[in-house]
């Protein structure tokens, strides 16, 4: 999986042309939405308000930054960046079964805590590596 995840980050070149405005585009940007929890846009401010306070961005920079992905062109090239990148990956019949999911309970359970799960597992894995060094 590991190696499939390389390959496919190294081969990836971003695509954030207008996407065609049609039924497939109109379902991921449903999913999307519905999906909720922690987005993309949300990872960005993020990062930052990260640099800035790492010193890596002044004030004024981080603030055209954020106005950009918030209402600019990047927030329009992002979204379509995204919508492409859905595009590859799922059919219409997916992309409407992926929504009905997320549309559910336990949809928005895994939404809301897939972050913290993914964290939670990283910091499981370097601890439990840790360990396995001072065994070593």
């Amino acid at each position: 999986m590991f190696q499939k995840i390389s390959s496919t980050l190294k081969e990836f070149k971003v695509n954030s042309t207008e996407v065609p405005e049609d039924q497939l585009t109109h379902e991921i940007r449903k999913l999307r939405s519905t999906k909720g929890g922690f987005n993309i846009n949300e990872a960005i401010l993020f990062k930052i308000g990260e640099d800035q306070s790492k010193g890596e961005l002044t004030k004024e920079d981080a603030e055209k930054l954020e106005q950009f992905f918030n209402s600019g062109n990047g927030r329009r090239d992002l979204d379509n960046a995204i919508t492409w990148i859905y595009r590859d990956l799922y059919t219409s019949a997916e992309v409407r079964k992926l929504t009905r999911f997320y549309k559910s309970s336990a949809g928005q359970k895994l939404s809301k805590n897939f972050p913290i799960i993914m964290l939670e597992s990283l910091k499981a894995a370097e601890e439990i590596m840790k360990e396995y060094k001072k065994v070593e």
